[in-house]
């Protein structure tokens, strides 16, 4: 009995040495390098509330989290992945961030990275020491949250190496509001305002020029026939 506690126990501290997975470990002649990822147009979206969700093996972390530009975005773990998902804040607020289910709910629109937010690994020979990448949003299509990649600066130590700059990308289908049949009825109300105003001016017009004319035609009717009593033509 003490034979076999004694095994369990040398198994146990054993798996505890032994690293996780294959990807806690850094091959010879490589190295790692930090990142940080980050969106940096949220603002320019009040009516959204964007949350990061993560899935995986390790969460460890706050999840789901509330994203604000000035944050860089964790997965949490290396091996989990990381999902961005837009949010309707009226929607949001209705019905609260822990009672969304991130997994089925439609009302919400994704973008997965896929790649590690935080960390990287790249040959010993690059001086390469930390990367920041800037994303942006570029707009909403009917099943997907849409962001790209604006910039990117790499350091080799505290000193800038390189900052590149790219485009935005040709999207199809791509709208810039998260709820389209809302801007809709929208347009569709202000059209209607609109042509409701625009007649409402044509009936005010016409009661003021109308009736002024009708009066001075009935004046000259009765003149007209006073005349005619003292035999006068009109």
């Amino acid at each position: 009995m003490k034979l076999q506690n004694c095994l369990m126990i040398s198994i146990i501290l054993l798996l505890n040495l032994i690293p996780t997975s294959n990807a806690d470990v850094l091959f010879p002649g490589t190295k790692g390098y930090s990142r940080c990822v980050s969106i940096t147009n949220l603002n320019d979206y009040p009516d959204v509330v964007f949350v990061g969700y993560v899935t995986g093996p390790l969460v460890h972390c706050e999840n789901p989290y509330l994203i604000n530009s000035s944050d860089c975005l964790t997965e949490c773990y290396k091996a989990n992945t990381l999902t961005v998902y837009a949010i309707e804040k009226e929607y949001y607020d209705s019905i609260g961030l822990d009672e969304i289910d991130f997994e089925s709910d439609t009302n919400i629109l994704p973008y997965t990275f896929d790649f590690n937010m935080n960390f990287d690994v790249t040959s010993d020979t690059n001086p390469l020491t930390k990367e920041e990448r800037y994303y942006s949003v570029a707009g909403f299509n009917d099943t997907a949250l849409i962001l790209y990649e604006e910039r990117r600066v790499s350091f080799h130590g505290s000193t800038v190496y390189k900052n590149e700059t790219f485009d935005k990308p040709e999207i199809p289908e791509l709208r810039l509001v998260i709820n389209e049949s809302k801007t809709k009825i929208q347009k569709t109300n202000s059209d209607d305002n609109s042509s409701g105003l625009q007649e409402e001016n044509e009936v005010n017009e016409t009661e003021v020029v109308v009736p002024s004319e009708t009066r001075v035609t009935l004046k000259d009717s009765i003149l007209c026939f006073i005349r005619k009593l003292f035999g006068n033509d009109c």
